[in-house]
């Protein structure tokens, strides 16, 4: 999850670029992400072209409070439809 709710584009090495951080909605922009990040690998598009400005990767403030708080949320949702 991402603090605005947008997916990551990153450049974290030379040749190494990666997209992240769908949100739960990974499907349909991870299939268009991924046509672009073969474009721009094969140098048919450049940063600017990118849907997402590049970004450095940053450390998740109190990560483990918010992947606990997130997985309580899905276990709940999960129990209770269940019940329906």
């Amino acid at each position: 999850m991402t603090s605005n709710n947008l997916p990551r584009f990153h450049k974290l090495a030379r040749g190494v670029v990666s997209f992240s951080g769908y949100n739960g909605r990974g499907i349909a922009p991870g299939t268009a992400f991924g046509r672009t990040l073969a474009r721009f690998v094969l140098g048919e598009v450049s940063d600017a072209d990118l849907p997402l400005p590049v970004t450095k990767p940053e450390a998740v403030r109190i990560r483990a409070v918010k992947e606990a708080y997130y997985e309580v949320g899905a276990q709940v949702v999960h129990a209770v439809t269940a019940r329906f």
